[in-house]
């Protein structure tokens, strides 16, 4: 297990006698929950471990590296360095702005992909409390294949609503959406997303800023940021479509912290981490 330390071993050791003997998810955590974050996804990103099998049964496994890479555009310690500061934004802006613990709250990640930031939410709630939407179904198939406990639902990819009932969440969170949604879609996401938060809830969305352009033409070989960066400065934001019908509201999206503003949210911050550069957090609650 990767920079697994022993201070984090009486701990695991535990929460696999308890597995062994036949404990729930939720009593297991309780026991994992004794680790630092950084060690609980650790031990997330290394499931299944042979290690420990009573966890490695009770425990989602995770994603192979093939679909972190297709997904994501990197795998394994790099990437989970990136999912473990933008768990640390969520829990600090949290506790920061809502005056209390995240830990017992009701989750939303929206737009959940495979589940890589959903694994790290079960450090601070229940699967029971935690919910993972997506408009593709091949990301859910993949949440289940992988026995990812929760709720898990579709949503249109243009959503007036969301597939959760009336259920409200104290955190709603999106991480890479708003910066490939086209602006109609981003602003019904807005929209939809807003009747789902409870009256002191927080919802952290990532944008992309301007400065992703030229990094993204070095990347790919291309030459679109004169334009895009022009387009930015005029509009508050410059939307590149995919090729193909998806392209209609999906593609890639610089904007304004100010672009989220309305649709019944208020912006009351953001967040950045030098790990991930051109993922800006907007902090957001309902107005």
């Amino acid at each position: 297990m990767a920079s697994m330390f022993s201070v984090a071993i009486p701990h695991l050791n535990a929460a696999e006698r308890a597995a062994a003997g036949g404990c729930t998810l939720e009593e297991a955590l309780v026991f994992l929950r004794r680790l630092s974050l950084d060690d609980f996804g650790l031990l997330m990103i290394s499931l299944p471990n042979r290690d420990y099998p009573g966890l490695s049964r009770l425990l989602p496994a995770m994603a192979s590296e093939d679909v972190q890479k297709t997904w994501t555009g990197a795998s394994g310690i790099d990437l989970y360095r990136q999912t473990s500061t933008f768990a640390r934004q969520l829990e600090n802006n949290f506790t920061k702005y809502i005056k209390a613990p995240l830990a017992g709250s009701e989750i939303l990640d929206f737009g959940c992909g495979y589940g890589r930031i959903l694994r790290m939410m079960y450090y601070y709630s229940d699967p029971a409390n935690i919910w993972g939407v997506d408009a593709w179904d091949k990301s859910l198939d993949l949440c289940r294949e992988a026995r990812l406990p929760g709720k898990f639902a579709q949503s249109e990819r243009v959503p007036s609503t969301l597939p959760v009932g009336d259920q409200k969440f104290d955190l709603i969170f999106a991480f890479s959406v708003f910066t490939h949604l086209a602006p109609p879609a981003a602003r019904a996401c807005l929209a939809a997303l807003r009747n789902h938060i409870k009256p002191r809830g927080l919802f952290v969305a990532t944008i992309r800023p301007i400065e992703f352009w030229p990094f993204i033409d070095r990347v790919r070989n291309t030459s679109f940021t004169s334009k895009m960066q022009s387009d930015h400065h005029r509009n508050g934001f410059a939307y590149l479509p995919h090729a193909g019908p998806e392209g209609e509201t999906y593609g890639d999206i610089t904007c304004e912290i100010d672009f989220l503003r309305g649709h019944g949210w208020r912006v009351i911050g953001h967040d950045r981490s030098i790990l991930d550069p051109f993922q800006v957090s907007v902090l957001m609650q309902p107005d």
